[in-house]
């Protein structure tokens, strides 16, 4: 939801004054119709406080406000593992009444081809007719979906479905597949996982048939988001570079080699002609292999009018940068690889961005490095930002200490997200979760993520930048989802943290049994969830105890009782 925050600590402060000192704000609460508090809903961006809303509204008026809430509890449902995917479906097949809410509907877990594909995928295939308000659909397994007819019932049981994704992994969609059957889609998503690199390195046999539909079905195409391509591309030049999709507003490309054909001085590349003849975009990301940061020299003046969002390289975005003064949001997701002229270059760059206010950007670093002066040239340089999200790779490159200290710098940041590799003298996540927040009280949501540095690059991420909590997309250590909530002077009071932690686990053979040590099963990883609330303010000790505290207040009281007990013994001896 593209709505305003608003935390129900401030509902309920303002309820408090409209009513009078007087009155009852719980009671109060309670006359309110259902259709004005559905709207009130509206204005929470997080699904903790919408549930939490629900669940008091709940308990003031009955369960039968629970049905007028459900399309703001409903409306976009994302499962992140495997056992909340049987969980949830299972529920939503046997509760038809909360099914018809959905309007965006995620499915994301990670197994083995066979384990679990089959059920989650027959699950949606009973489900579709039930959903009557969906129009979003994203497959984000590790492979396609193994029960094909999930494709066909979902385009003929919700009529306003229009924007569909799904990924490939070892096993790919034969041409016949009823995934090629939709028609006038509003947007499209391809993800390539891993164990599709490891099966096929050459020409798709079915992605003619995916281009025919997108090109040929979908006149009215708005975004398109492909992960990667094929190593062999399907022509010299690709069929994307000669699609036409007025209403285009969002393109993402990955690794998707689009022209193979060297040009002579003077002739425009397909590529480049493609991108002038969609002025509505408003958002893209691309890459080396899809557009070399050369080409764009080339894009005639006063195209792509409305560009506001760029994922890229900082040298796509060199070349951008003086054409585009009003993109917003900016992604750099080609890791940079630290040098001694990296923080001014990247701070040159972006200072041309004045209207810049939301930043993502990956750095590699090989060799130890202190990454305080990069991360301040670009805090220097970018002084709107709301959203910052860093990539810290290979090697520990600050503190979380240090980076709580730089960022406190920028007085419109709400959101924060850090990858990193932990220091050796790092804290544990919870109390880096309290330095992060007393530092920057100006701040909503942060996340912390720890990473190993064997982590292959480059690491998965999102078109968006998104501010969303949840499980990241990629492999971690441990990981951090924390809530900064205020007090009725809308000043930070507490954090709501919630963490996850990946144990290593190995299923070995039964004993007594020989296994060659090649065929040992590989390690797997099983994940623990814990939830908590800590206050940003405890209550301060008194007496003798407000010595041995560590804080301000405690730091001067030793002082005190050092400077007394100093004039005690000068006194003591002259007196004496």
């Amino acid at each position: 939801m593209n709505h305003c925050v608003r935390s129900n600590t401030c509902l309920w402060t303002h309820l408090s004054r409209t009513n009078g000192p007087g009155t009852d704000t719980p009671r109060s609460l309670a006359t309110l119709p259902a259709d004005v508090l559905f709207e009130v809903s509206r204005y929470l961006d997080l699904k903790a406080d919408i549930l939490n809303f629900a669940l008091a509204a709940i308990c003031l008026q009955g369960n039968g406000l629970l049905f007028s809430l459900l399309p703001a509890v409903y409306n976009d449902v994302c499962l992140d593992s495997l056992e909340q995917c049987e969980a949830t479906l299972a529920m939503l097949n046997r509760e038809p009444s909360i099914a018809r809410h959905i309007q965006k509907l995620t499915v994301r877990f990670t197994s083995s081809p066979h384990s679990g594909g089959f059920l989650i995928s027959d699950l949606l295939r009973t489900l579709a007719p039930k959903l009557d308000a969906l129009h979003t659909f994203i497959w984000d397994a590790e492979e396609i979906p193994q029960c094909d007819d999930m494709w066909f019932a979902l385009r003929m049981s919700c009529p306003r479905l229009h924007t569909i994704g799904t990924s490939y992994g070892a096993k790919l969609p034969d041409s016949h597949s009823t995934l090629f059957q939709f028609k006038n889609l509003r947007g499209f998503r391809l993800a390539l996982k891993p164990p599709f690199y490891d099966n096929h390195s050459d020409k798709l046999p079915s992605e003619s048939r995916l281009w025919d539909m997108l090109i040929r079905r979908c006149p009215n195409l708005e975004e398109l988001h492909i992960s990667g391509a094929p190593f062999l591309p399907v022509s010299v030049v690709h069929p994307l570079c000669y699609a036409r999709w007025p209403r285009l507003r969002s393109l993402s490309l990955g690794d998707i080699v689009l022209d193979w054909q060297p040009r002579g001085g003077g002739v425009k590349p397909p590529f480049i002609a493609f991108l002038e003849a969609h002025p509505r975009l408003q958002m893209l990301r691309t890459s080396r292999a899809a557009l070399s940061p050369a080409l764009l020299t080339s894009l005639d003046h006063g195209a792509l009018p409305n560009l506001k969002r760029f994922a890229g390289s900082l040298e796509h975005l060199q070349g951008l940068a003086q054409l585009y003064p009003q993109i917003t949001s900016v992604a750099i997701d080609e890791p940079l690889v630290i040098r001694d002229t990296t923080p001014l270059l990247a701070a040159g760059v972006l200072q041309g961005l004045h209207c810049l206010t939301e930043l993502r950007v990956a750095f590699v670093f090989q060799a130890a490095y202190e990454c305080g002066r990069l991360v301040r040239s670009i805090v220097n340089a970018c002084p709107r930002l709301t959203k910052l999200e860093l990539i810290c790779a290979r090697r520990p490159s600050f503190t979380v200490d240090t980076l709580a200290k730089i960022v406190s710098a920028l007085p419109r940041l709400r959101h924060l997200r850090v990858t990193m590799v932990r220091a050796r003298n790092e804290q544990s996540l919870r109390e880096c979760a309290a330095v992060v927040a007393r530092s920057n009280p100006q701040l909503r949501t942060f996340c912390i993520t720890f990473i190993s540095p064997s982590l292959p690059l480059p690491i998965p991420l999102n078109a968006d930048i998104s501010v969303n909590g949840g499980e990241p997309g990629h492999p971690y250590l441990e990981s951090g989802n924390y809530v900064l909530q205020t007090d009725e002077y809308g000043l930070p009071s507490s954090v709501v943290g919630t963490e996850r932690r990946r144990l290593h686990s190995c299923s070995l053979p039964p004993f007594g049994i020989t296994m060659p040590l090649p065929t040992l099963p590989p390690k797997t990883y099983t994940t623990k969830k814990y939830r908590y609330r800590f206050d940003l303010h405890p209550k301060s000790k008194k007496g003798l105890g407000l010595i041995f505290e560590k804080s301000v207040a405690g730091e001067e009281m030793r002082v005190l009782v050092l400077m007394l007990s100093l004039g005690g013994a000068a006194l003591w001896v002259f007196f004496g």
